[in-house]
């Protein structure tokens, strides 16, 4: 079930669908979990010191379980004309970010920012770039890193 459009001002190429997680389309599916490991593997020098079958084995189960709680929400930046050309996504579950990725080709275009919900007090992964977000973001201050949450 297709929840409604987040009330962004975004630009006209592109445009955010929002789905209970669990509920996702299939044709997004192995998108998000594909961008999600590689990104996190990729961005937080920790990750990538776990060996890769171990991380991909039981990270991707942790999302799993993760997108199958009831209150959790993908965004997703599609482009206006083409639903299946995905820019990047968000996962989140009322006032707590678990996941944001922008593909590198399309940051610097405010689809990030379309992507998190109004009321994020918490987040609960860190990448390289997401540290350098919170250090240097104002409206990203006061968020708290929380990987339990």
């Amino acid at each position: 079930m297709e929840l409604k459009a987040q009330e962004v001002e975004a630009p006209s190429q592109y445009k955010i669908l929002s789905f209970y997680s669990r509920e996702l389309p299939r044709n997004y599916t192995a998108l998000v979990y594909s961008r999600w490991l590689r990104s996190l593997r990729f961005g937080n020098p920790l990750f990538r010191k776990i060996s890769s079958h171990q991380y991909y084995k039981h990270y991707h189960a942790y999302l799993e379980k993760l997108l199958d709680k009831p209150d959790s929400i993908t965004r997703l930046a599609v482009l206006e004309d083409d639903n299946d050309v995905c820019l990047g996504f968000s996962i989140s579950r009322e006032d707590v970010l678990d996941y944001i990725h922008v593909h590198t080709d399309n940051r610097h275009h405010g689809i990030g920012k379309s992507l998190i919900p109004q009321d994020i007090t918490t987040f609960t992964h860190i990448t390289a770039i997401a540290i350098e977000l919170w250090n240097t973001k104002i409206e990203y201050k006061n968020w708290k890193f929380n990987p339990f949450a």
